[in-house]
């Protein structure tokens, strides 16, 4: 649930960065971040108010943005644009830990004070005063914050877990095969040849010359000695592209080349000015990408069979909840609710 929250406020470090980019003075200092406060939701006979979820974003926002900690404007930007998505986190913990008081699933004060300490350090009180938050309700949100991922293994994870099967990874392999098949990337320059009437014995003249001197030097000067009325030699700029992106007939011709090679002349005629024209493809460069084997992305695989699973089951554990104690998911809140301001 925390990571949900994580991936917006991406937002919000986006926004702070680009201020920092500009010189400019932070006025934030002088400024405080007012809050209306009301009651957001009741899960189970408990209230949460929006104190309660601003006390949970102060938390995370310390554990992940310390160094941010003075700047009101980091601070209100952070509220913006977690708020709803930690309301959510604490209606559904409310939940799970009701679930949790009803199956008698016990936590030890070591294992709650273990949580703290490393979260606030070794000096815990002075760390929570300057956060705001008194010990107490560090102590509860730790505890029922332990308490819903204990349960999330039990009823979530652990059941998401038994439904990714060995048969499972291999059918996302093969999905995966499909999606990322092995390609090249490919180097070329094309010399085209451009006649009036068909000329093979031109064309596989201009062939030998480049076969025998590779890649000669000014190509397109070393050619223009066969250049006469009638005919033009074009020689292109290079061309970089993977197999994908590749037409048929440049596919076809630079698939029977190594690197360095020129491939024999290709007839087509022009659709533009039905001239006859030749082209000769010169390798310069190729770089090979298999698709990676089975066991190279298999616990990729697995972890999104996982990732997936693991939100069906949420989604199924949290329904059953809802309807067991009661609660109206579809009561939401209005979509220009802005409790928080700079002021």
């Amino acid at each position: 649930m925390i990571a949900s929250i994580m991936k917006n406020t991406i937002l919000f470090l986006l926004a702070t960065l680009s201020l920092s980019a500009n010189p400019m003075h932070d006025f934030s200092s002088d400024q405080k971040i007012a809050v209306q406060n009301s009651i957001l939701a009741q899960v189970n006979g408990k209230t949460i108010s929006m104190m309660d979820v601003k006390k949970k974003m102060d938390m995370v926002f310390h554990q992940n943005y310390p160094q941010l900690a003075s700047s009101n404007q980091a601070r209100f930007q952070f509220y913006e644009v977690s708020w709803r998505h930690v309301l959510m986190e604490l209606i559904d913990n409310e939940l799970i830990i009701a679930d949790a008081t009803d199956k008698e699933i016990k936590l030890t004060d070591g294992e709650i004070r273990e949580v703290v300490e490393e979260r606030f350090g070794p000096n815990v009180m002075q760390t929570l005063d300057k956060i705001g938050i008194t010990y107490d309700e560090t102590w509860k949100m730790v505890k029922n914050e332990l308490l819903a991922q204990r349960m999330s293994w039990f009823f979530i994870t652990s059941k998401a877990m038994n439904t990714v099967t060995p048969q499972d990874i291999r059918q996302a392999y093969r999905h995966y095969v499909d999606k990322n098949p092995s390609y090249s990337e490919w180097k070329y320059r094309v010399i085209s040849i451009r006649a009036d009437k068909p000329d093979d014995k031109l064309a596989d003249e201009i062939y030998t010359f480049l076969a025998d001197k590779k890649n000669p030097e000014n190509l397109k000067e070393s050619l223009k000695k066969w250049e006469a009325p009638g005919v033009s030699i074009a020689v292109s700029s290079e061309f970089e592209g993977k197999t994908q992106e590749l037409s048929d007939l440049h596919k076809a011709s630079l698939e029977q080349l190594e690197p360095g090679n020129y491939s024999k002349p290709s007839f087509q005629k022009s659709r533009t000015d039905k001239k006859t024209v030749y082209r000769i493809f010169y390798l310069i460069h190729k770089l090979d990408f298999d698709t990676p084997k089975f066991e190279t992305v298999s616990n990729q695989l697995r972890n999104e069979l996982l990732q997936k699973a693991v939100a069906k089951e949420s989604q199924v554990y949290l329904t059953k909840l809802r309807k067991h104690y009661g609660f109206e998911a579809e009561k939401t809140l209005p979509d220009d609710l802005h409790p928080f301001s700079l002021q």
